[in-house]
């Protein structure tokens, strides 16, 4: 195999570096003239030899998490015995530190469904209708009810955030608060009106550039809280905004007619509360 003579060029050691914990590339190129032959098999078997003899990186000086791995050679002829040869070297970005790089929110307010026994009023039409106590589609089985549109605020927000930040016990944990409801003021609302749906997310590796970043999405849904509520004669409901309010009714009656008439207010607790401080996001 002929002898090849390498002659670094003008082009080479040119470097792009970000800061640590920054979600962006910093690349390193080396690059050369080189001559003695026009086959270009010969040419990739010396570039790869020097790739593969001790340069499979390229190191950033004095900072230890800065290691840029190979990710490409290019080889282009120049004609006669002349070729280029160009290492490209890289590094993702957002692989240190603990704290998100970025952060997105959207979200959608959407009316949620509930079916209802009890209306805000009631208007009577015909001779002696009976006063239903704002009761919903009454008959001799019961009250039916009807499913109506509610307010509801839900939302999402996304976080790009270093390797470091993802560990196998922070996944069990959200896990965990999957389906609870705030302990504490958060996002600017009350204790029990908030409910966690969940997060979702995603990240890159492989055996060269290791641990890439997390992309994390987090759900909310938001419902008021209630403190003074009523019901036929009932009052001073309170109801947190994802509990559960349901109304048990007993036959009563006028001078003409038989109606419903709420005897009982029933409100269930149906989610278990934590602390959502634990996620890490922040209650802001």
């Amino acid at each position: 195999m002929a002898e090849l003579t390498w002659i670094e060029d003008g082009e080479s050691r040119q470097a792009t570096i970000v800061r640590l914990g920054k979600k962006a590339t910093s690349t390193y190129t080396k690059s050369w003239k080189v001559f003695g032959t026009n086959d270009d098999v010969a040419v990739h078997a010396a570039a790869a030899s020097y790739i593969a003899n001790g340069n499979q990186y390229w190191q950033y000086p004095n900072v230890s998490g800065m290691r840029l791995m190979f990710e490409q050679l290019s080889v282009s002829y120049l004609g006669d015995d002349a070729w280029q040869v160009t290492a490209h070297y890289e590094k993702n970005g957002a692989e240190d530190g603990t704290e998100p790089l970025k952060r997105a929110r959207s979200f959608d307010t959407t009316g949620g469904t509930q079916h209802i026994t009890q209306g805000f009023s009631e208007v009577r039409y015909g001779t002696n209708a009976p006063d239903q106590q704002k009761a919903i589609s009454v008959d001799s089985n019961g009250v039916n009810g009807v499913d109506v549109v509610t307010p509801q605020l839900q939302w999402q927000e996304s976080y790009d955030v270093p390797a470091a930040y993802i560990t196998s016990a922070y996944i069990r944990g959200v896990s965990g608060m999957t389906g609870t409801t705030n302990d504490a003021p958060f996002r600017g609302f009350e204790a029990g009106e908030v409910l966690f749906l969940g997060c979702s997310g995603n990240q890159e590796w492989d055996d060269q550039k290791g641990k890439g970043p997390w992309s994390l999405s987090y759900r909310f849904i938001a419902s008021h809280n209630v403190t003074d509520e009523t019901i036929g004669g009932i009052t001073g409901i309170a109801k947190k905004g994802h509990e559960y309010l349901w109304v048990r009714y007993e036959e009563a009656s006028d001078t003409s007619n038989m109606f419903k008439k709420p005897k009982h207010v029933y409100v269930n607790k149906v989610y278990r509360e934590s602390s959502f401080a634990a996620l890490g996001i922040g209650v802001e």
